[in-house]
């Protein structure tokens, strides 16, 4: 009896409790402000009067609400939470009649699910997602949650498959690294082997293509060529004498062996019958050779001269064409040196001197020569090689006082005499001059200025001594 009346006294105690209780919070309301302003009054507006009107603004202040008191809950705040053994909402655990534990997402004390996205706190990078008791974090399209499970990173998706080749990846996500290999005897024909994800969703670069690179297999290249596999092609590399893309084209030249240099030929009469040995051409792949020459036979009746020698030989197959040419030089025979006379000069011609020399002397002065020997003499060198008048020249070994003494040995001595010496360069050019002056003088000898006028010049006179 004693224990019903308690329970009932509990019953009565908690219909008490029950119901709205007034709570209390932060809250704007309206104040009442008096404002002072003045305005001119008295005797011609000469005082200044006050007056007095009220403003309103909004000030910080208390405001009030009913709200379920500590322990109820329910539309008419009548319902306990949790009653003996009356377990409380959403896992929580009644600790007193009025009062739930609630574990950690929900609020006490009816353990209402606790809005986590509500506020900043959760640290979601882009969307927050409520749940019971917790919250998800999720990322806007193109982007993939990082392990934090609450910041997001882009993501580019698998780049894709390529034809005769595989990828191999580090990662979609921004930053990630993508490498094509082409299978065996494939090359990377386009596109870029290595690819990146950027931070616009999408792989750098092209994605690249694969081609059958073996391209040699079957041995496309000929004569001996080798053959080169290149990006969905191959290249022949044609040994000498091919071309063409494969090498079939034949490009060699007739072969010559035997091909003089010029020959120099001496003859002691104006011609010379000379024979040479012609040259040999061959080809190495067999084709059949026409060759023609500008002389029928290896033999001819040379003049003095210069003549060249021609030999072509044309492939037929091809038309290509090898020439061996040179030059038989026919000269008269060369005379020994000339010597130079003591005390004197020795002048002679120094063009065209392969075909002939004149020469002549001169003394120095207070010497001359013998007088069995004759200044106007001309040593001449002609076909047969010996020096006419013989060789050596006199010396200018005869002492004389005098020009007179001179001029009795030798009418001509005033003219063939010379001072101080032929080094002079004054001296020199008199000598010069007057060489040419005696070869255009003299009889036989005036045609090897005529035949060569721009090289019979005292420059080209040549004055030993």
């Amino acid at each position: 009896m004693i224990t019903l009346r308690l329970v009932i006294l509990g019953l009565l105690i908690r219909v008490v409790n029950a119901g709205f209780c007034t709570t209390s919070f932060d809250c704007q309301v309206t104040c009442t402000i008096t404002q002072t302003y003045y305005y001119s009054c008295g005797f011609l507006w000469a005082g200044s009067c006050a007056a007095y009107r009220l403003a309103y603004t909004q000030c910080p202040g208390t405001c009030y609400k009913d709200e379920c008191c500590s322990g109820y809950t329910g539309a008419s705040c009548d319902i306990p939470l949790c009653d003996g053994s009356t377990t409380c909402p959403n896992g929580g655990t009644c600790i007193s009649p009025d009062e739930c534990s609630c574990p950690t997402g929900f609020s006490p004390p009816a353990c209402a699910d606790t809005n986590e996205c509500a506020g900043s706190s959760h640290g979601c990078e882009h969307e927050c997602r409520n749940t019971d008791g917790s919250y998800t974090c999720t990322c806007r399209e193109g982007y993939v949650r990082n392990p934090d499970l609450k910041t997001c990173t882009e993501d580019c998706g698998l780049p894709g498959n390529i034809t005769d080749g595989t990828v191999s990846l580090t990662s979609t996500l921004l930053g990630g690294i993508a490498t094509y290999t082409c299978n065996q005897h494939y090359d990377m024909a386009s596109g870029d082997e290595v690819r990146q994800c950027q931070s616009d969703f999408s792989w750098s670069g092209q994605e690249p293509s694969c081609k059958l690179a073996n391209h040699c297999e079957s041995s496309p290249c000929l004569n001996g060529a080798t053959c080169i596999s290149l990006i969905g092609s191959f290249r022949c590399e044609c040994k000498n004498g091919w071309d063409g893309e494969i090498c079939d084209n034949d490009i060699e030249p007739p072969m010559v062996t035997g091909c003089h240099e010029d020959i120099h030929v001496n003859a002691t009469e104006q011609t010379i019958e000379y024979s040479w040995t012609e040259p040999q051409f061959s080809d190495s792949r067999g084709s059949a050779l026409d060759i023609v020459s500008n002389y029928p036979t290896p033999v001819f009746t040379f003049p003095w001269g210069d003549f060249s020698v021609q030999y072509v030989a044309t492939k037929i197959t091809n038309g290509l064409r090898t020439e061996c040419s040179f030059k038989i030089k026919v000269r008269p025979t060369p005379c020994e040196p000339l010597n130079v006379p003591i005390n004197g000069a020795r002048l002679c011609n120094g063009w065209q001197t392969d075909y002939g020399r004149f020469c002549m002397i001169m003394c120095q002065q207070n010497f001359t020569i013998g007088p069995s020997f004759s200044y106007s003499m001309w040593y001449v060198c002609g076909a047969s090689g010996n020096w006419i008048a013989a060789s050596p020249v006199p010396d200018c070994q005869v002492p004389v006082d005098s020009e007179n003494e001179g001029l009795f040995y030798h009418p001509e001595y005033a003219g063939y005499v010379f001072t101080p010496s032929c080094q002079d360069q004054v001296t020199k050019s008199t000598l010069q001059n007057l060489y040419i002056e005696y070869l255009n003088g003299t009889s036989g000898f005036t045609s090897f200025c005529t035949t060569y006028g721009n090289e019979c010049v005292k420059e080209n006179v040549d004055v030993q001594c």
